[in-house]
């Protein structure tokens, strides 16, 4: 069973994870909360509830027997979202991929609460169409634990393929008047990046025996290995990681060149949280990357 938390707008985006829900969810065994977030200045609230129930409409007619609810909420959108995502196992966001300068007016909503959300988020694009492939997944040892298993259960319940996807480079040294690396290092570098995707697919494997599994070990940066990867994928899964607890910044991260750039839905998977004592360090540079 999966309880799914939807936000909804009045925006394309927001109509979007609607619909991407109801393609998704299971009616015998999942539910979903709609939940629209109201600030100070924000709409009437009879047209947010409005809203929702046609919503919640929408979703019963297709999917009969579906627990459905909605809710409006008061307070800074990104925040009151992170807050209430933690009462179910999914959150549901759209992005407005289209709409960049719309999208940072508004505060980057999507961007901010994949950083700090503390259950997977799925962010559907305003462009989202049905797609019947695979659900992909980057594989990464420093975050890809907790990505990797969603991932599987994700594509055992809906019937697709795993495609599993290790991006790796060779690094470079900066000199003075040139960019530097050992040729010999590719060898090096391909063969733990085959060794690393053989133990994911073999980790799978053992959880899933009856997935379909398929992996690919490619050259390239994350982000554009990833972003080309999602083309004609039901569903993107990467990893979150976050050095400190105040860990927030998400610019320039797999995740977020997905979401604004990518051809599927994403779904961003925090790590499991640190011990109290390790969450308490908050004095050193604090850094989030996904994927």
């Amino acid at each position: 069973m999966t309880a799914y938390t939807v936000a909804i707008d009045n925006t394309v985006a927001g109509w979007k994870t609607v619909d991407w829900t109801g393609d998704t969810v299971d009616p015998a065994t999942d539910s979903v909360r709609l939940l629209t977030v109201s600030e100070f200045y924000g709409e009437a609230l009879t047209r947010s509830e409005n809203r929702l129930a046609a919503a919640a409409e929408r979703l019963r007619t297709t999917h009969p027997g579906l627990a459905v609810t909605h809710d409006v909420t008061g307070g800074p959108t990104a925040d009151r979202l992170v807050a209430d995502a933690v009462l179910g196992d999914v959150l549901v966001i759209g992005a407005r991929q289209a709409h960049t300068i719309a999208a940072a007016i508004t505060g980057r909503v999507a961007e901010r609460v994949v950083a700090h959300a503390t259950t997977p988020v799925i962010v559907v694009p305003e462009q989202w169409e049905r797609a019947d492939g695979p659900v992909v997944v980057g594989v990464d040892g420093r975050s890809a634990a907790s990505a990797l298993a969603w991932a599987a259960d994700a594509a055992q319940r809906r019937g697709r393929e795993l495609d599993l996807v290790r991006a790796w480079a060779v690094p470079i040294a900066m000199a003075p008047y040139a960019n530097i690396y050992l040729e010999e290092d590719r060898a090096l570098w391909s063969n733990e990046a085959d060794i690393e995707l053989r133990a994911a697919i073999r980790a799978v494997g053992n959880a899933h025996p009856g997935l379909r599994v398929d992996g690919s070990s490619v050259e390239g940066q994350p982000r554009e290995v990833m972003l080309q990867s999602s083309r004609g994928a039901s569903l993107v899964v990467v990893g979150r990681r976050h050095r400190t607890a105040m860990g927030g910044f998400l610019a320039g991260s797999v995740g977020e060149h997905l979401m604004h750039h990518g051809h599927a839905p994403v779904c961003v998977v925090p790590q499991p949280r640190r011990r109290a004592e390790d969450s308490d360090r908050v004095a050193e540079p604090a850094h989030a990357e996904v994927g």
